[in-house]
């Protein structure tokens, strides 16, 4: 991929890395202060000004209060989507925010007749627990109602033993397809997890012994003793969560999310030292990821996946969604709505799954819609379905080179490289030099194409 800003300077790879996009006066942060010091402020977010934002009170809800309360149709669904955008999109917390989506991916539930699990799985399990330890993300995630519905463990009983959360704990959760388990393993851990369920009315899980299975069980080769209870499902997850394999596993996850799609072994060693030296604690790890050789040297190895293009887009632009359908839409052009993954494996990360003519033809498409509307005014807005605020973020430009400079900044957070850079000149100024002068005709003509220009570029799509 050519380069179109200077995407090596090690302060502008981590910020693109680590946030949804790099805006110049974050990278005028980290340059002060280091990217050591200014991933530590990332890791603290609870002390971050602006960390926090506003998003529907039904967000707040706990399960039993959302089924007890019935919501207009949709309502809850369209809660759950607004602030997962919002939220990556404004908030200043942005590791966390996109350690959120990597957690809510590796521990997918589709909200498809279970948003209002979403909700609340997303608050106390992944939000609570995404920056903590492993082994309390994992042991949350078992618990609760949202991934017992999901995964058909609330039919987990000891006389039809139901398999299906077994297997994907194993496959997805923690060692990985290839992490040598056997079908008699999947088989066993299913007899751990009887009468695991959870109350639908309460919202709460529970445990039912008259439902478990009390004999006696081997677990990747380590036996359960006979007579017991809720104890057997502990100790598999205690196996698992600190199953070396389940280390590799899980780094080497987040080497690919962050780094790239074929992460060095190397790098993941350093992760599951980190892990094996802090007990499973996710900041260590990502401290030994982000302040890496290997994790620098990888700059534009990644292609940005739909939702990640599409809240970077329109974070840069300023778009507010006035409708939800229009927000909806927006998505699911692009092929990616957050918690509409059907299957449990969350939705795919290299960039094959994703770098096709249609993938990129829709991104275009997403890039000029979310940029046409550039110069419509406060009242001009009146009934429409979104609107962005590029026009005001772009000021008064004297000239076309002042135009294209202020739109590079905007859109990327650093100077363009001149070569780009004059190609963007000759089209805005037809060719003319870069003096020529900026009239509102000039504007309303060139504006919104030359931002969506910027969105579709190899730069902007590849960090």
């Amino acid at each position: 991929m050519p380069g179109i800003v200077p995407s090596a300077l090690p302060e502008y790879h981590f910020l693109n890395r680590i946030a949804w996009s790099v805006t110049a006066e974050s990278l005028a942060k980290v340059q002060r202060i280091g990217i050591p010091a200014y991933l530590e402020q990332q890791l603290a977010p609870e002390t971050l000004p602006g960390a926090e934002v506003a998003v529907s009170p039904l967000l707040g809800q706990s399960l039993r209060t959302l089924r007890k309360n019935k919501q207009p149709w949709n309502k809850p669904y369209k809660a759950l989507l607004r602030g997962m955008v919002k939220r990556a999109v404004h908030s200043e917390a942005q590791l966390l925010e996109r350690i959120v989506e990597f957690w809510s991916d590796h521990f997918n539930i589709a909200a498809e007749e279970l948003e209002a699990d979403v909700i609340e799985f997303q608050r106390v399990v992944i939000r609570r627990h995404a920056l903590g330890r492993f082994r309390d993300l994992l042991f949350a995630t078992a618990r609760h109602p949202g991934m017992l519905y999901y995964l058909d463990n609330y039919l987990n009983v000891a006389e039809h033993p139901n398999e299906n959360y077994a297997r994907e704990l194993m496959e997805l959760h923690t060692l990985g397809v290839d992490g040598g388990y056997t079908e008699v393993d999947v088989k066993e851990v299913a007899r751990a997890f009887t009468g695991w369920t959870a109350g639908y009315r309460s919202g709460k899980f529970y445990f039912a012994d008259y439902d478990h299975d009390r004999e006696a069980k081997a677990v990747l080769g380590q036996t359960l003793p006979a007579g017991r209870g809720i104890e057997d499902g502990e100790d598999v997850l205690d196996i698992l969560a600190n199953h070396p394999t389940t280390v590799r596993f899980v780094c080497r996850k987040l080497c690919i999310r962050f780094v790239s799609d074929n992460p060095p072994q190397s790098l993941v060693d350093k992760l599951a030292a980190a892990w094996e030296g802090s007990g499973g604690e996710i900041k260590p790890v990502l401290r030994a990821l982000f302040l890496s050789n290997e994790f620098q040297a990888a700059t534009g190895a990644k292609l940005r996946r739909p939702l990640d293009f599409f809240i970077a887009a329109s974070r840069v632009t300023g778009t507010e969604f006035l409708k939800f359908w229009q927000l909806w839409y927006q998505m699911s052009r692009m092929g990616q709505i957050p918690y509409d993954w059907h299957p449990p494996n969350g939705y795919p990360e290299p960039a094959g799954a994703w770098a096709n003519a249609n993938g990129l033809l829709s991104r275009w498409n997403v890039a000029q819609d979310l940029t046409e509307t550039a110069l419509w005014d406060q009242q001009e807005n009146q009934g429409k379905d979104f609107r962005t605020a590029l026009l005001k973020r772009v000021g008064n430009p004297a000239t076309v080179g002042e135009l294209v400079d202020r739109l590079g900044i905007i859109v990327f957070g650093i100077g363009l490289e001149s070569a780009f850079r004059d190609q963007l000149i000759a089209f805005a100024a037809d060719d003319g030099p870069e003096t020529t002068l900026v009239s509102r005709k000039l504007l309303n003509a060139k504006l919104g194409t030359l931002a969506g220009l910027m969105l579709s570029s190899q730069q902007f799509q590849w960090r």
